[in-house]
């Protein structure tokens, strides 16, 4: 058994709303709450807006690093390849803009969890290289 207790394991979600040419998004979590910007709330009128879907990915991290700020880290990495196929392949530049705008790394948290633990997987679209093949 783990030294360290987690209340209960906290499973967050990202909300999109408003309409597809201006889409807005909500962090929500397992009990239906929304994020505030600096508490929970039942009642989604209360929810911070994000216009940036990033951006809500990047707060949903801090506030589960919050919720696990006791429990030591431990870190992992795996390597994404990415083949790009086509007569007019796009630059570094062009393709590291369209891979922030189009790709998505989602886990199953609900079904799939890690016991009393959590694991936020992370793409670190700036550290994208041309390699040889």
């Amino acid at each position: 058994m783990s030294k360290y207790k987690i209340s209960k394991p906290l499973v967050l979600s990202l909300i999109t709303k408003g309409c597809p040419d201006h889409p807005r998004f909500l962090i929500s979590d397992q009990q239906q709450r929304y994020w505030t910007g600096s508490d929970w709330s039942h009642k989604e009128d209360d929810g911070l807006l994000f216009s940036d879907e990033n951006e809500a990915g990047r707060i949903g991290c801090q506030i589960l690093g919050s919720h696990f700020k006791d429990v030591p880290v431990v870190r992992f990495t795996a390597p994404v390849e990415i083949d790009v196929r086509g007569k007019n392949p796009p630059d570094l530049m062009e393709l590291n803009l369209w891979l922030i705008r189009a790709a998505r790394l989602y886990v199953d948290y609900q079904q799939k969890g890690l016991g009393d633990g959590t694991a936020v997987l992370k793409i670190k679209w700036g550290q994208l290289r041309e390699i040889e093949t």
